[in-house]
Order: C-alpha cells, then sequence, then structure tokens
C-alpha cells in the first residue's frame, strides 16, 4: 500500500449536478483535486474503494464482480458524468480467499454487479480527471463488529502484500448528517461533536481511536463513514503514516473531510534505516521499539532486493530464517544485501539516496507438483543433496513454471537432466 485517502460523497460536488450550488463547497472541491493530483502522484496499479452506497449487508462484506466498474450519475440527472474502469480480478479473488480463510462472510453475487453506487462514483470521477491508469476493487463495509471491519482492512493490506500490487485505499464516507437545523436531516449535538473528534483523529493520524464512539452515540449523529475509515486504520497498522488533512466543511448540514495518508511500509523502512545506519557508521541498527507486533513475533525467510534507477544492485535472503524474528531478519540481509552480494561492488555513501528497496517475506515452503504451480503466485525451491535453488514470483520476464524451475536449477548448479524435489511458497512484497 502507498497511500490511503478519506473522501466524502455528496453528488452536489459535481457540477453537472451542483449547477452552481458546488460553489459553496469550494474547500471540498479544492481538496478533491489536491487529493486527486496526490494519488496521480502517487500512481497506484489498483484503487481499493470502500464505499457505504455499494451493496450493504448487515452481517457479510459486498465485494463487487465483473470485468469492469460502469457507473453514472444518471439517476441524479447527469448521465454524461460517468466512469468506466476494469476490475482487478486477482487481487479481489486474493481479498476472497483470505476472507475465506478467516472465516469472514463475503458476498460476490453477480446480480448486484451494476447497482447504482454514488459513495465509489464521486471520488473516483474526481480522480479520473487527472489520472485513469488503474483498476479497482469496490467493497461495501458492515454492520459486524468494528474488530471484523479492522480485520477485513488487514486482509485488503495483505492480499496487496501476497499478489505485489500497489494500492491506494479510498475510504467513501460523509461525517455527521446532523450538523445544522437548516439540513435535510435536522440538528442533534452529537453531530457536531462527531465531527470535531473524527477530524482530530485525522489530523493526527490516531487512526485507532476511530473505534472510540459508542453505538448510540454513532447512530445518533447519522454518520455514514466510520465503518469504512476502521477498516482503513486496520489496513494502516503495518505503516508509518504522514497525514496531510485538506478540508472540511458542514455547509449543507452534512459533514464532508478530505485526509490523505503517505505510508511508509514497515519493512521497507526497516531495511532502509539498516543500511544507511551501517553504511554511515559500520555499525548495525538496534531494533526499533515502534514495529508492528508481526515484524517482532513472527520467523520466516526474507529477501531484501535493492534497485538504483531500476536496475538491480543487490540481492540476498533466506529460505528458512535465521533470526529470531522477521525484523532481525531485514536488519541483517539489508545489510548483506547492499556489502556482500558478490555481483556487485558494495554500495557507497553517496548511492544511499539513489536506492529503492524490496523487502519479501516469505512463507514456509512446502512439497510440489509441476500442475500445482503459479508463476504470479508461487515461488519455487528445487534441491538435490546440498545444492539449493530458488526463484522468486512475479518476476518480469517469467511468466511458466517451467521457466522458473529453469532458472532455480541452473542457480543451484543442477542439471535437468538430474533429479530433484521440488518446493513452493508465497510471499508478502514490500515496496
Amino acid at each position: 500500500m502507498i497511500s490511503a485517502v478519506i473522501m466524502p460523497h455528496p453528488p452536489i460536488a459535481r457540477k453537472t449536478v451542483g449547477r452552481g450550488e458546488e460553489k459553496k463547497i469550494q474547500k471540498t472541491l479544492d481538496a478533491y483535486k489536491k487529493a486527486s493530483e496526490k494519488i496521480k502522484e502517487y500512481a497506484p496499479e489498483t484503487i481499493v474503494i470502500i464505499s457505504p452506497h455499494n451493496i450493504f449487508f448487515r452481517d457479510a462484506f459486498y465485494v463487487s464482480p465483473g470485468e469492469i466498474y460502469t457507473d453514472s450519475l444518471s439517476r441524479f440527472g447527469a448521465p454524461d458524468d460517468k466512469v468506466s474502469i476494469p476490475y482487478d480480478d486477482e487481487l479481489r479473488t486474493e481479498i476472497i480467499r483470505l476472507m475465506d480463510e478467516k472465516g469472514i462472510p463475503a458476498v460476490r453475487n453477480p446480480r448486484y454487479a451494476n447497482e447504482p453506487d454514488h459513495g465509489s462514483l464521486i471520488p473516483l470521477l474526481f480522480v479520473n480527471e487527472v489520472y485513469s491508469n488503474y483498476r479497482v476493487v469496490r467493497i461495501a463495509p458492515s454492520m459486524l463488529s468494528d474488530e471484523m471491519l479492522m480485520e477485513v482492512g488487514r486482509i485488503i493490506e495483505r492480499a496487496a502484500a501476497h499478489v505485489g500490487r500497489k494500492i491506494t485505499l479510498i475510504a467513501s464516507g460523509d461525517l455527521s448528517h446532523k450538523l445544522s437545523e437548516e439540513g435535510p436531516y435536522g440538528y442533534v449535538r452529537e453531530g457536531p461533536e462527531f465531527d470535531r473528534r473524527v477530524t482530530e483523529m485525522m489530523r493526527s493520524g490516531d487512526l485507532a481511536a476511530f473505534r472510540e464512539f459508542s453505538p448510540d452515540f454513532r447512530d445518533r449523529c447519522a454518520e455514514c463513514g466510520l465503518p469504512g475509515f476502521i477498516m482503513l486504520s486496520g489496513a494502516l497498522e503495518n505503516y508509518h503514516i504522514k497525514p496531510e488533512f485538506l478540508s472540511y466543511e458542514g455547509t449543507f448540514g452534512v459533514g464532508y473531510a478530505v485526509c490523505v495518508f503517505e505510508c511508509e511500509d514497515a519493512c521497507v523502512r526497516l531495511a532502509k534505516d539498516s543500511l544507511e545506519k551501517y553504511i554511515r557508521t559500520g555499525k548495525q541498527l538496534p531494533r526499533p521499539d515502534d514495529l508492528p507486533d508481526w515484524m517482532v513475533r513472527k520467523r520466516a525467510g526474507v529477501f531484501v532486493s535493492l534497485h538504483k534507477h531500476d536496475e538491480l544492485r543487490g540481492c540476498i535472503g533466506t529460505i528458512l530464517p535465521w533470526s529470531d524474528c522477521i525484523a532481525d531478519e531485514i536488519i541483517s540481509l539489508a545489510v548483506e544485501a547492499g556489502t556482500r552480494d558478490p555481483r556487485f561492488y558494495p554500495v557507497k555513501g553517496d548511492e544511499l539516496l539513489e536506492l529503492e528497496y524490496n523487502v519479501d517475506v516469505l512463507s514456509e515452503p512446502v512439497p510440489a507438483e509441476l500442475d500445482e504451480l503459479d508463476a504470479r503466485r508461487y515461488g519455487v525451491i528445487v534441491t538435490n543433496g546440498r545444492r539449493r535453488g530458488l526463484l522468486l514470483p512475479d518476476l518480469e520476464g517469467v511468466d511458466t513454471p517451467g521457466q522458473q524451475i529453469a532458472i532455480a536449477l541452473q542457480k543451484a548448479g543442477i542439471r535437468a537432466d538430474e533429479p530433484f524435489d521440488l518446493e513452493k511458497f508465497t510471499v508478502e512484497r514490500h515496496k
């Protein structure tokens, strides 16, 4: 995940619907434009959008199926204001697979695929004005527990890591609908209080606080965005985030807020800090105290690779873990990749600003047959005695399992006519 955005979805924000009234929320319009420019700058391959106006189930999450998402503002009198965006079927499938694995109910019935959804449509119309080179996944929240909402957010992030997808997550949602007696929904004192507190959470980046509101309070202030915001907070748990709060308005008696969160992956940041510490001081980076729990609780094989101007600059990894935890594995392998890859000279200090880092966290290998492999999803390991070769999945120019195996055999020094054991594994890709 490279960024996340909170956006509102008032149809009146589009001039095709507002017909001049949209100028009354000019701060929001300016924020839409700036947030969209930010998304263009991040250049995600896929936008995952959480919308409360997608098909909504009380006890399940709806993950929209189909090949292309098409929608328009025809129900608001503006049929020419429309989108047509291809779905990311691979990412959607992985999200559903992980939900099934966790026992989280997911509805994917195609009968609802073309139902109108202005919660997705409005933000994407603004994005499309400056950036359109992306695919989309659309998810509706549910009325299940906040912890379940958090877990689906985590699954979205994990699924993106599994398939190696650069994503931006948009949580589409308005704040309280009860800010003013003159507004369409009236006024309650909880309305302005909710908006004040939730916008402060956005500004500070304290996203875990989204869960602090009681059900009664949420009902009284009549918000529609909070479930999606909670899902977003789950997706961002493993990231260092930099919030940029762009706007808040309640002109029409409904709260509209726009906030962009720049995401720095904790694995990538750790690899970068480790190599830079070693190159500049000759000392190993101590394990930081602010890492996500899973990085210090779990052990796994890890590969750290460095790129400079899109060219490989070093890559070292472990098939099975050597260190006490994933964090320690990354710290040591980042130094190895930068200074001890025999194919390259050691990285010098004046190169550090030019490097890009990838961290692949490996699942435990399992025995495999050729017909079980998929070059995009699985990496391969070949073994003959003490000779062993590994190839990561989803590499450019490696399109078939046969190609994977041939390269892994060559790396291991195993001839094609020699017997070998075959294993497969998946990776969580951080970049």
